[in-house]
């Protein structure tokens, strides 16, 4: 099994969400190290890490604390509240990226710079390969090199640096006179579409079965494989082209009830009449009972051949045999003989040997229900 460690690296890029969530850059794409010279760490498939995130989380958000106080919690006693929850991922280019939905208190203090820094904690293995995240905190202290992650453009009362704003424009593609408040505009207007986007391709992930972290390229793969479904099973109702899939499914409906009608009735190698099975139920009954009555005879028959009953008590004996043919077996096994094999009892009542039941005892067990073990010992019991 690998073996895998906890770590905690940085962002080194400062924090200004404008708006109660923010797409934050959590580890960036590829081999990357930290600034104190750990790692290297490998994280070539975004996605894999965001699936086995989600799978150790099981349904619950992934919490950003103040400066890794989860970690040290158990340590110093100290709370450790949240300042904000993860309520998606996405694997980009550059790296895995979290949607984080900040607190009131968090965003008041990234507003006054109070802390401007972001930090993962991540699992990886023996060889720097990341497997997951565990959670990210606020910090001051960084670590990693990443991409700028702010969804506002800062302002603290100072102008924006001329440089930097003709290269936003640039890269936004708008005209060289668009002012700061423009830009800020505009970068609000692509964030919320991104928002409503993401929304719609979760919610259409999750009605077509895929997790809601699915990628577009997963979503149009799953949809062409449904529209084949479509097309295929449109064929086979004899549609000359695959109509919606609620106009399909009501064709398929029309088409099964019409068969449903054409049929005469249950099919006869599955079904029987309900006279015909209970007659059959009858006679096998019958058959078993009879079966049992000769099973009992036969062993009443071998017991008075070997003497062990005697035609006063055969009536009894066929009674206990017919109940409880293997405590009869074990009766006739033990019991002493009465008669030796090919003579006949004498007249009247038979001599009782020692310790055994005369003709009246045995009558009392018949009627009893007893065995003459039984009988016996409640003889005893009672002495």
């Amino acid at each position: 099994m690998v073996r895998a460690m906890l770590r905690r690296a940085i962002n080194t890029v400062s924090l200004a969400p404008g708006d109660a969530q923010q797409w934050v850059q959590l580890l960036p794409f590829g081999t990357f190290m930290g600034r104190d010279g750990a790692g290297p760490y490998h994280m070539d498939d975004p996605q894999a890490v965001i699936d086995a995130t989600l799978a150790a989380a099981a349904g619950a958000d992934l919490p950003v604390d103040y400066d890794h106080q989860t970690l040290w919690s158990r340590d110093n006693g100290q709370p450790a509240p949240a300042a904000g929850w993860f309520k998606d991922y996405q694997g980009r280019p550059d790296g895995l990226w979290g949607l984080v939905d900040w607190t009131q208190a968090a965003a008041a203090r990234l507003a006054d710079r109070q802390y401007r820094y972001l930090s993962p904690v991540f699992w990886h293995d023996p060889a720097g390969n990341v497997i997951r995240l565990e959670h990210a905190a606020l910090t001051n202290t960084p670590n990693l090199e990443l991409a700028a992650v702010a969804s506002r453009l800062p302002n603290h009362g100072g102008e924006m640096d001329p440089k930097l704003l003709a290269a936003l424009i640039a890269a936004l593609g708008l005209p060289a006179e668009t002012t700061a408040e423009q830009l800020v505009a505009h970068a609000k207007g692509l964030a919320a579409k991104a928002r409503t986007d993401g929304a719609k391709l979760t919610a259409m992930a999750r009605s077509l079965g895929l997790p809601p972290t699915a990628t577009i390229d997963a979503i149009e793969g799953c949809v062409a494989g449904t529209m084949d479904s479509i097309a295929e099973t449109a064929k086979v109702l004899g549609l000359a082209e695959a109509p919606l899939p609620e106009a399909l499914a009501a064709h398929a409906r029309e088409a099964l009830s019409t068969r449903q009608s054409q049929t005469a009735g249950p099919d006869p190698a599955r079904f029987v009449p309900i006279e015909q099975f209970r007659a059959v139920n009858d006679r096998l009954g019958a058959i078993e009972t009879r079966l049992a009555g000769d099973t009992a005879t036969r062993a009443v028959d071998a017991a008075m051949a070997a003497g062990k009953v005697i035609p006063a008590t055969k009536d009894w004996a066929l009674a206990y045999a017919s109940k409880d043919l293997a405590g009869f077996e074990a009766f006739a096994k033990t019991a002493p003989v009465i008669v030796k094999p090919g003579r006949q009892a004498p007249a009247g009542q038979p001599p009782v040997a020692d310790g055994e039941l005369d003709e009246a005892a045995l009558a009392v067990c018949s009627r009893l229900g007893l065995t003459p073990e039984a009988f016996k010992k409640q003889q005893k019991e009672g002495a």
